[in-house]
Parts: structure tokens; sequence; C-alpha cells
């Protein structure tokens, strides 16, 4: 037999079994009707996000992990470079939690005694990595490996963003043939450890058509057809304009079936509370636990989106 392989034999039968009974079972609600429609989070699963700069894919991985953590106790491994430090990444969470803001120009500014309340539930369920030296490097497969040593510990291991890890492709022959390796090694340690990983990669940024940037898809990720190869869900967010708050959800690829289906939806994005939600004419659904969703209706105007935030600024 060759070395790291095997002939399948009757011990396959428990898992059989097992897959025949949850077939049809979805992944974890994540807070929005619309979403649960397209995609719901599995263990043993990968999810690949994309979308420009500033769009709100980021926002929206961290309020979905957010829920599943209120709703499940689900806890999270963060490697979150581009959203900034551990503080700025543990005050999102925070201003995502309570609804209070870190702005001081804000009406709801956050208060010490509510930032002592909420910490220890943070830091209980969001495992932020950072790096103690500057010059410390991370290649995917270390990354992976820690995952799977806290998988007691963890249901998700997250990476924003891919550009932030290292990569030796060199060693594989080319970018093309080291995607080939590491993403299959990625989806087996998800699998193998009942977690679900998270990757935020950056796509190309693609000429405007008519004025107006398309979405880009899985194939405007480098390396684009071996993402889309061995990826299980591959998820777009997409702003079309930067003075709004719409944000348009493309899932572009979703394994298996079961957890849900091909398609596009939008959310709103919600600058006091720092949340996202479903527009509904002049109420709003914001995430919560399946059945018990709750129309706001809006009793003041929003704050204004692109005075409040310049495009290179805004919470994306």
């Amino acid at each position: 037999m060759i070395k790291g392989f095997k002939i399948t034999g009757k011990e396959i039968l428990k898992d059989l079994n097992n897959y025949r009974e949850t077939y049809h079972d979805k992944g974890k609600y994540l807070g929005f009707s619309n979403i649960d429609e397209h995609y719901s989070m599995q263990l043993g699963n990968v999810t690949d996000w994309t979308g420009y700069p500033m769009s709100g894919k980021t926002q929206v991985l961290m309020e979905i992990l957010l829920n599943t953590s209120k709703f499940y106790g689900w806890k999270h491994l963060l490697y979150l470079p581009d959203v900034g430090n551990p503080t700025e990444i543990i005050a999102d969470l925070l201003h995502k939690l309570t609804g209070k803001s870190f702005d001081n120009t804000y009406e709801n500014f956050i208060e010490e005694h509510e930032i002592i309340r909420e910490l220890d539930w943070i830091l209980e369920h969001f495992k932020v990595l950072t790096k103690e030296d500057v010059k410390a490097k991370m290649t995917p497969f270390e990354f992976y490996d820690l995952a799977a040593s806290m998988k007691n510990e963890i249901q998700t291991a997250n990476v924003d963003s891919w550009k932030d890890l290292s990569h030796p492709y060199d060693k594989f022959g080319g970018y093309a043939t080291y995607l080939e390796v590491v993403l299959p090694y990625r989806n087996q340690i998800a699998e193998d450890n009942n977690i679900h990983i998270n990757t935020i990669i950056h796509p190309k940024l693609t000429e405007k058509v008519n004025g107006v940037r398309k979405a880009p898809s899985p194939y405007d990720l480098k390396g684009g057809s071996e993402w889309f190869n061995s990826g299980k869900c591959m998820i777009t967010v997409h702003r079309e304009s930067k003075d709004d708050n719409l944000a348009e959800i493309h899932f572009n690829k979703i394994k298996p079936r079961s957890i849900g289906k091909i398609g596009k939806i939008e959310l709103r994005f919600d600058l006091n509370k720092f949340v996202y939600y479903i527009d509904d004419n002049e109420e709003r659904i914001y995430a919560a636990p399946k059945g018990k969703e709750k129309k706001e209706v809006v009793r003041s105007n929003p704050l204004p989106f692109n005075n409040n935030f310049d495009y290179e600024e805004a919470p994306f």
C-alpha cells in the first residue's frame, strides 16, 4: 500500500448510517432569514469570502460569528490583521454586541462599565491571535495546524486576509500548484477536526463598465480556478456605491447542497449599532435566533452614511 493511503472497508458503516440520517441537515442559522435560504454555517466545512476593499465582507463575517456565539455558544479563533490591532478588533465586537459606539461624538457612546461588563464574554468566545514579534511569519499550514490543536476549544478558525499569511509557493513550483496543495489541506483539517474555516481573500480590481464595477467572482482571485475547484462555500460581499449602506451578498458556490444554494440577497448596515439588517420598507429586521425576528420601525433619521465616514475610513 502507498504510504499515507488506505482502502476503505466496513469501518465506514457507522459513517454511512450517520450520513443517511443527516443528509438533509442544514448548518447553523446565522440570524437572517434571507441568508438562511442560501447559506448556513456547518462544522467540518470551509467558506471563502471576497469583495473589494470597504465592501463590508469583514463586518458580515464578524457579525455572523458573533451570532453563532450568542445563539449556540460557539467560540472562534481570529487572525484578522486587516481589521487592525486587538483593541480595534475587540472594540468592533463590543460595538456589535452592545450597540454602543467607541466614538464619543455619537449619542450611544459606550460607558466604561459596559466595556467591563461584556469584555469577559467576548474574550471567552473570541481568541484573537496577533503577532508578538513584528517579524513573525505564519503559513496557512501553521494556522490550520494551530486550529486543529484547538479543536476542543473552538468551532471556527478565521483569517482576514489571505495576503497576511506567509506563502512559500516557490517551494511548490508556483502559486497554482501551491494552491492545489494548501487548499485541500485546509479542507481536510476542517473535516477531520469538525471545525469551520473562514478565509477572506482580496480580488483583482476589475474594470468599470458604464461607471459601475461588477461584483467580483471567485475567478477574480489570484489563482481563481484553483480557489473555485477546491472551495466549498464561496461568497462575495459587494457594495456598489460608497454613498450607500447597501451590501449585496452573492452566494457563488455552496457545498454541500443541503446547507443552501447559489443566489443573491441584500442587507443594509446600521452605523449606530454597527450591525446589518434586512430593510422591509420603513421597518428593519435585525439578526435574531430563528423564529424570534422582530421588526423595528425607524423612528428617526439614520446617520447619513457618507457624512460619517470617508470612503477610505468606512467600517468595512
